[in-house]
């Protein structure tokens, strides 16, 4: 995991603003370059997206969240196709690069079929 994302991530799970290059977090949510890929909602539980921006980037700083959070996915790129993976199986899933994947924080997560609108 980059020290950005580190940095990041860390401060994301502690509620605590911080900010390191092109990445700010408040605490509540991570933006990347001004786009919101994280957020925390009131229930507790976690929302990320691409936000529309597929990148190598992109990925490592959510791939960080999921790690740094415990949920046992992470996303990566096979083919052009945004790949949701799941840990310790076979399943894997496309997702939009504007979908949200809600994570209930170490448990499991879903994609809502109102997300897929979106």
């Amino acid at each position: 995991m980059r020290k950005v994302t580190q940095k990041i991530v860390t401060a994301f799970a502690q509620g605590k603003p911080a900010a390191s290059g092109n990445t700010t977090t408040d605490g509540n949510a991570i933006w990347l370059h001004g786009n919101r890929i994280a957020q925390r909602e009131e229930d507790g539980s976690v929302w990320v997206t691409l936000a529309g921006w597929p990148t190598v980037t992109t990925r490592e700083r959510i791939n960080g969240l999921c790690e740094e959070l415990c949920v046992g996915f992470r996303i990566y790129q096979r083919n052009h196709a945004q790949i949701l993976t799941y840990r310790d199986s076979n399943l894997a899933q496309d997702i939009d690069s504007n979908e949200k994947v809600y994570v209930n924080m170490g448990q499991s997560f879903n994609i809502t079929e109102a997300d897929r609108q979106a």
